[in-house]
């Protein structure tokens, strides 16, 4: 089993005093990937970091194989540039009809909620799921981006269609998280959170179903809201 928090001391402080005790802290570490001179560092928990790497270039256009992502040290990765120069896409925009009830995206909140273990243990992670052909993959990060390439990278790795799931997110949706799912093809981004301006612009430019400040009893949808059935 993967390290994923430790138990530190600390001192907590309130008005009515000071108490030494125990507290759960996430176990972050620096993560080194090489494309050709090209070095890129991620800070991220050390788990599923072949699938991170697949997923982060999958969201900006490159198509890769696990098989071209080898492991060269402790956290440290190369990817084969050749077939990565020969991949890039350019964002289409999304011509998926996949469709959700109100009621599967409330419960799409609850599963999100469920799976939100290191965030209960320590406050301290973001927690993203991709959901389609039945199946859901829900992965926790210190980086909300390192969160997505994961779960879009395990994801592609189970043969999950992407272009006919949805994607559930416990952090805000900017531009730069609208901008992977574009890539991939995902058609609808269901956030717990509020999106910005330009994610909402890029999401409505791009074909992508946009939800923001969605829990058990309501949600707001900010693009393309035919795709769900009031």
């Amino acid at each position: 089993m993967e390290k994923r928090s430790s138990e530190i001391e600390i001192l907590a402080i309130s008005r009515d005093g000071e108490e030494k005790k125990r507290d759960a802290v996430i176990h972050e570490e620096t993560v080194v990937v090489r494309i050709d001179r090209e070095l890129h560092k991620f800070c991220c928990i050390p788990t599923d970091l072949e699938e991170m790497i697949l997923g982060n270039l999958k969201s900006r256009g490159i198509s890769v194989s696990l098989s071209t992502i080898t492991k060269i040290a402790d956290n440290e990765f190369k990817v084969d540039l050749p077939l990565v120069k020969r991949t890039i896409n350019n964002p289409q925009k999304c011509q998926s009809h996949k469709n959700l009830t109100r009621k599967e995206v409330f419960n799409s909140v609850e599963m999100l909620n469920q799976h939100s273990f290191l965030f209960k243990k320590t406050g301290c992670a973001h927690v993203i799921g991709i959901c389609g052909d039945g199946r859901e993959i829900f992965v926790e990060d210190t980086s909300r981006h390192c969160a997505i390439d994961k779960a879009i990278g395990l994801a592609i790795r189970n043969g999950i269609d992407l272009s006919n799931g949805f994607l559930v997110a416990s952090c805000r949706q900017t531009v730069s998280t609208i901008k992977k799912v574009i890539f991939c093809g995902i058609p609808i981004v269901i956030s717990i959170a509020a999106p910005t301006s330009l994610a909402v612009k890029e999401a409505d430019e791009y074909g992508i179903t946009l939800i923001g400040f969605a829990n058990s009893k309501r949600f707001n949808i900010y693009s393309h809201a035919w795709r769900i059935k009031i």
